[in-house]
């Protein structure tokens, strides 16, 4: 098992609950991001807010227009658990806590990133095949010597 800590995003950007909506809007536009996790004053992810919470939702704040259902995941979840999460709940990130603070977030690009330059390699025969989970044994020589290995993305 892969754990989250290991391919999650660790400088993220992050919103008060007094985030004012026109800067959160301006945020996510010039980091060409599409949200972030709404944070009190303990370091809690309190909620998520998203660029359809910008444009769909009236208030002021993050407060006002922050998406409250928070799932979260530990730094010590599997990444393919967390995959068929995000799949799952439909949603596009997901914050990884350690003891209820927020240490990291771990996003569908953050999976796609670990799919494309990662893969399992066979030991003893070199066949190799990508995927979030290692695979039980080779599915050409039936060894389960297998070790994952970073790999050219199209390769």
């Amino acid at each position: 098992m892969i754990p989250v800590k290991e391919v999650m995003t660790t400088n993220v950007i992050t919103f008060r609950e007094d985030t004012p909506v026109e800067e959160i809007a301006l945020i996510l536009n010039t980091k060409r991001i599409t949200g972030g996790p709404v944070v009190g004053a303990d370091g809690h992810v309190v909620g998520i807010v998203s660029e359809i919470d910008v444009f769909s939702k009236k208030g002021k704040f993050a407060r006002d227009i922050m998406s409250q259902h928070v799932i979260t995941v530990s730094e010590d979840t599997g990444i393919d658990e967390a995959a068929r999460l995000l799949v799952g709940e439909k949603i596009r990130r997901v914050p990884v806590v350690k003891r209820g603070k927020m240490v990291g977030l771990l996003s569908r690009s953050d999976v796609l990133d670990f799919f494309a330059t990662t893969r399992w390699t066979c030991n003893v025969c070199g066949r190799w095949e990508r995927g979030l989970e290692q695979p039980e044994r080779c599915h050409s020589c039936s060894s389960k010597d297998i070790r994952l290995e970073r790999a050219d993305p199209g390769h």
